[in-house]
């Protein structure tokens, strides 16, 4: 019972037969003697109705002689055929029925059946004593109608208003025999309509619980309404993003290992060594440990720095700063490097390029990483560009050098921690394999974007850092 589609079934059913309930005891309050008789009273009294023409009749003749043919008119009128289900009676005032279609309808119809005697009035101490016809203010006599009996020799006459009609009955039977067809039609389509209704709520269970289980793989079919499909669009980008979150964590857990037992493994083989006494303890020995202590403190810095940045938790101090001044200063401090490798560096910087706000260190951080980068694989001879220009609400950093290149397989991986191009290159010659992963985590953290371009192997590489200015900035805080 406390499935979803259960319940939406009882639900569709419970309306399905409350809408019907309610036409079933419309059709028998509309059908009952009392209320026909009311409307059809109510009828008599209307403007130029029965009760008026009784009264213009009377006033005429001055009493009710003759009046069948008024009343067999009105009877006709009302009850073509064979003289309706009802009797139409006429009282004077004291009571006394001066007309009765029953009895008109008996001759008529000559019966063999020897009908029971009319009373020639009915007690005025009758709740309702019919529509009182009135000329000058005083009653001269009554009209009332009266539903007819049944065809059953038992039933009452009908002057003692209490007989139910056959017809009453009948439909009575009838609306319960559609209430119960349409009960079960109801039923075997709330089941269907639920159960289609929650078959895509089932699958994004059985998704869920295969999530749960570490099955990233696993997706929900889009089927359903557009509500659901939505969702389910949702759950799969939900489950794709946790695949792809959960397959770095692995890749991040298989570098950050990789990284370390390489200087681990150097410590450990020397440090054996020397306790062996292959290696003399000396100098020049402790200095080559101490040079794999180091890698591993610049790995580890490297590693919480980018975990920082990404989680948007690496404390700024922002000001407003020139990126002329600031790329200068990144050129001047590589200068002696790119001299003794024979690499020409140049700077080219906009004068009309506005000021931007960040952190200054962390902004060095950024062209060192990047001019670090394209030292090491510029070749000797080759050159490498730093361009600073205006752009509109912002400012580009552009670094240029006519180096190895980047592959397209490569290109869209290039600022991923531990990825270096050129994959079986050594990897003790190619730094800690984060710098392009925080030069794009620092940038991000100061609202900027940073992209690179090359056209392939041995054309070089441009990086390009775009940060906004210090006016948008303070305009976008306010």
């Amino acid at each position: 019972m406390n499935r979803l589609w259960v319940r939406l079934s009882l639900a569709f059913t419970a309306v399905v037969l409350l809408g019907f309930g309610a036409v079933v005891f419309a059709t028998f309050s509309l059908s009952s003697n009392q209320r026909m008789q009311t409307l059809l009273l109510n009828q008599f009294e209307r403007p130029h109705g029965l009760v008026d023409s009784a009264a213009e009749y009377y006033k005429e003749h001055g009493s009710w002689d003759g009046v069948e043919t008024l009343m067999d008119g009105a009877r006709s009128t009302l009850f073509p055929g064979s003289g309706g289900r009802g009797v139409l009676l006429l009282q004077d005032k004291d009571g006394k029925i001066v007309y009765s279609s029953f009895d008109s309808s008996q001759s008529a119809t000559q019966s063999e059946t020897p009908s029971e005697p009319l009373p020639e009035s009915l007690p005025l101490a009758d709740p309702r004593p019919g529509r009182p016809v009135i000329i000058d203010g005083q009653v001269v006599g009554f009209v009332d109608f009266i539903v007819a009996p049944s065809d059953n020799a038992d039933a009452p006459l009908p002057w003692e208003r209490s007989a139910s009609s056959d017809f009453i009955q009948e439909v009575s039977i009838f609306l319960l025999q559609i209430a119960l067809a349409v009960g079960i039609l109801g039923l075997i389509f709330g089941v269907m309509a639920s159960r289609g209704l929650t078959a895509p709520l089932n699958r994004l269970a059985v998704a869920a619980q295969a999530i749960g289980a570490r099955n990233l793989d696993y997706r929900v079919p889009m089927q359903g309404s557009t509500e659901m499909r939505e969702v389910a669009e949702s759950f799969n980008k939900m489950a794709a993003d946790l695949q792809s979150g959960e397959n770095l964590r692995r890749n991040l857990l298989a570098d950050v290992a990789h990284e370390l037992r390489t200087p681990l493994t150097v410590l450990q083989g020397n440090l054996q060594a020397i306790l062996e006494g292959v290696y003399p303890l000396e100098k020049g020995e402790i200095a080559r440990l101490y040079d794999q202590t180091q890698h591993l403190h610049r790995l580890v810095n490297d590693l919480h720095e980018l975990a920082q940045a990404e989680a948007h938790q690496l404390p700024l101090q922002r000001l407003p700063l020139d990126p002329a001044a600031l790329a200068r200063q990144a050129v001047e401090l590589f200068g002696p490097v790119a001299e003794e490798k024979s690499i020409a560096l140049h700077l080219t910087a906009d004068t009309n390029a506005a000021a931007i706000q960040g952190d200054q260190a962390r902004l060095m951080q950024v062209l060192q990483n990047l001019l670090n980068n394209a030292l090491r694989h510029t070749p000797e001879g080759g050159e490498i560009e730093v361009a600073v220009t205006a752009q509109v609400d912002g400012v580009e950093i552009g670094i240029e050098d006519t180096g190895e290149g980047i592959t397209a397989e490569d290109l869209p991986h290039i600022f991923e921690r531990f990825y270096r191009s050129g994959m079986a290159r050594d990897r003790d010659t190619g730094g800690t394999g984060l710098g392009l992963a925080i030069v794009r985590a620092l940038v991000e953290a100061h609202d900027g974007r940073v992209e690179v371009f090359s056209k392939g192997k041995g054309t070089g590489s441009r990086f390009v850092v775009w940060m906004p200015a210090a006016q948008s900035i303070v305009t976008s805080i306010q």
